[in-house]
């Protein structure tokens, strides 16, 4: 790591922004898996996948193997999808179950995570099934969407995101329906999609076809301490525009985005999921109101992959520049107060383990 830089000011005005290393080091991934993924609220999927007592789907998040599940008490819960007898992955994929029996010595679970049968613990001394429940892990849905937090003691998604969606809520997102998950690879930092996300300074040029839609005199920024929000309406719409008569875009720190696009009522949800330090996975996740699609709503599905590949592409531009040793440190433009929020809430929660330089005391913030 080249510690010959300069760290992220507050001040937009003077700021430059993240070294190159901490997009090119395997090693700051490493960090940032321990540091912010384990210790984050993390998007892993919608109310309607968990219908009835029983429904499960498994799924990772910080490179965890999870469970969740309609419990037959009608919670629901999430759990470490590890057996508490010699760690053996319980259960694969989605579906539903009265309990789950570990392939590996048949120790089955109920669906709130207590431990049913151990068939071949009996006659141990002192064995308490109380001991060997499944792990629990921090759960909260918000909207119908279905968050989780491997930080038993991270605070709750309320006081993270208060008013998250208030633009939308009134269409009661319960009643979106799953109709596509797409996955694509990124031959970039996971870093770099997110600062690509979070400024529309590109988007006249990279985005032609979507801009050409949209009244871009009236675009507006909203910054909140571990969100954001980014919208404008299609031409000849208000601001305060419906469901699908423009764009409305929010952020959740670090790795996650919802996105209402212009066109029918719908939502999206992008994750970006490193791989490693230089590949990133993107899901895509989309909604609309019915599970039919219209001719409407594939046209929108085409000016999505579009949209995504448009981006992909030069995400994949930044990160060769990245690796070139030609590009250390780069500057702010004032209309890049997102991506710049975003940074320093990298830098914050990085700084104890990674060398940043220390603040100047003398230096006015």
């Amino acid at each position: 790591m080249n510690k010959e830089f300069v760290r992220v000011s507050e001040k937009l005005g003077e700021a430059f922004t993240l070294p190159s290393w901490m997009y090119t080091d395997p090693e700051v991934l490493k960090i940032e898996k321990q540091e912010i993924f384990t210790k984050t609220w993390q998007y892993v999927g919608h109310i309607s996948q968990l219908r009835k007592p029983g429904d499960y789907f498994t799924t990772e998040v910080g490179d965890r193997p999870i469970i969740l599940t309609h419990s037959q008490d009608g919670e629901i819960r999430a759990f470490y999808n590890v057996c508490t007898h010699r760690a053996a992955k319980l259960v694969e994929g989605e579906g539903n179950k009265a309990v789950f029996s570990c392939p590996y010595h048949a120790w089955t679970f109920r669906t709130d995570g207590s431990l049913l049968r151990a068939p071949n613990m009996s006659g141990s001394e002192n064995f308490d099934y109380q001991d060997f429940c499944l792990k629990t892990i921090q759960l909260e849905i918000v909207h119908s969407f279905i968050f989780v937090n491997l930080d038993l003691e991270a605070p709750s998604m309320t006081l993270q995101f208060p008013n998250l969606f208030k633009h939308v809520e009134k269409y009661d997102l319960s009643k979106l329906r799953r109709v596509r998950v797409k996955e694509t690879i990124c031959r970039s930092n996971w870093k770099v999609g997110i600062d690509n996300y979070l400024e529309c300074d590109h988007c006249s040029i990279v985005h032609k076809t979507l801009v050409s839609k949209l009244d871009m005199t009236q675009y507006e920024m909203e910054m909140h301490e571990y969100y954001s929000y980014q919208g404008t309406p299609l031409k000849g719409k208000t601001a305060d525009f419906g469901l699908g008569e423009g764009g409305r875009y929010y952020w959740l720190y670090p790795n996650t985005w919802f996105s209402f696009d212009p066109g029918p009522a719908n939502l999206s949800i992008h994750q970006s999921i490193p791989i490693d330090h230089k590949t990133t996975k993107y899901v895509y996740t989309t909604f609309f109101m019915h599970d039919e699609m219209t001719k409407e709503e594939q046209e929108l599905l085409a000016m999505d992959d579009l949209v995504r590949k448009e981006d992909l592409d030069i995400c994949e531009i930044v990160q060769k520049g990245l690796e070139t040793g030609a590009y250390s440190q780069g500057r702010f433009s004032l209309t890049e107060n997102l991506v710049h929020q975003f940074q320093l809430l990298l830098q914050r929660d990085l700084e104890n383990v990674l060398p940043f330089p220390a603040i100047d005391p003398t230096t006015p913030r």
